[in-house]
């Protein structure tokens, strides 16, 4: 007897969204988190003296670091409408590229 493949269950992958914005358009997606989500944690990448140093700091202070020109890379996890997501900020010199995660 030939056993079929198990196919993955859709709701096991995670669902993946990328975009890159603008600097307004990130510091409204902080608004919007700070106004309507449950934010769990916050890790901020900043480069001080060609270190990369890591820290867990709140959403004002990264939202503080991004506009200081500070952060290089932003992960913010948080609950949004009974759903778990993880955004991570990659800072560019002209867009910060955003991927956006359920999990």
């Amino acid at each position: 007897m030939i056993e079929p493949y198990d196919t993955p269950d859709q709701d096991a992958a995670p669902e993946l969204l990328e975009a890159h914005w603008d600097l307004e358009q990130v510091v409204q997606l902080f608004r919007d988190l700070n106004e309507g989500a449950d934010v769990q944690h916050v890790q901020v990448r900043t480069a001080s003296d060609g270190r990369a140093q890591d820290q867990s700091v709140t959403l004002l202070e990264a939202k503080e670091l991004l506009e200081k020109g500070e952060a290089r890379a932003i992960q913010i996890r948080y609950d949004f409408d009974e759903q778990n997501w993880c955004d991570t900020l990659m800072v560019k010199p002209d867009e910060v590229h955003i991927i956006r995660t359920r999990l």
